[in-house]
């Protein structure tokens, strides 16, 4: 019981400062998730990661994230799953950057921001691959206002 509270309540201040856009001090998202201003291009469905930054990231995650989140993504004592339908409640109709942007400034637990920003959307990438979206032929991009053109959506 007390990990269903503690997840909930971390989820829910999450969301509240992803939305608001105080968790990056960025600009206040819209109700659908576009930054104000921002335009979205794609989403998910259309092949923004490559099979190879998947590989790579998952080396960063096994490293750095699987001992919360645990080796199959489903989450911890501490941390909640990033996949599934954990993933799907919290993140859809988000644009990437914000998902970018709070494992950015929060992971790892022990040392937010040691990563490369290159390493961060590797994981990103193993993430969203985890999550059934499709490869493609571009990876994402390390730059959080070329992340927040694209969209969260539910994968099919």
């Amino acid at each position: 019981m007390k990990r269903l509270v503690l997840a909930g309540s971390v989820g829910l201040a999450l969301a509240c400062a992803s939305v608001s856009g105080l968790a990056t001090g960025g600009p206040v998202l819209e109700a659908h998730g576009a930054a104000v201003g921002q335009e979205t291009t794609s989403t998910l469905l259309d092949g923004v990661f490559t099979s190879a930054q998947a590989r790579r990231g998952r080396r960063v995650y096994s490293e750095n994230c699987a001992s919360c989140h645990g080796a199959e993504l489903k989450g911890g004592e501490m941390a909640p799953g990033i996949a599934g339908s954990d993933f799907m409640v919290f993140w859809t109709e988000l644009p990437v950057g914000s998902m970018f942007e709070r494992i950015k400034v929060s992971m790892p637990e022990d040392g937010p921001g040691r990563l490369t920003d290159e390493e961060y959307t590797d994981v990103l990438a193993y993430i969203l691959d985890a999550n059934s979206y499709p490869a493609g032929e571009t990876e994402l991009p390390a730059d959080k206002a070329e992340l927040d053109k694209i969209m969260i959506v539910a994968a099919e």
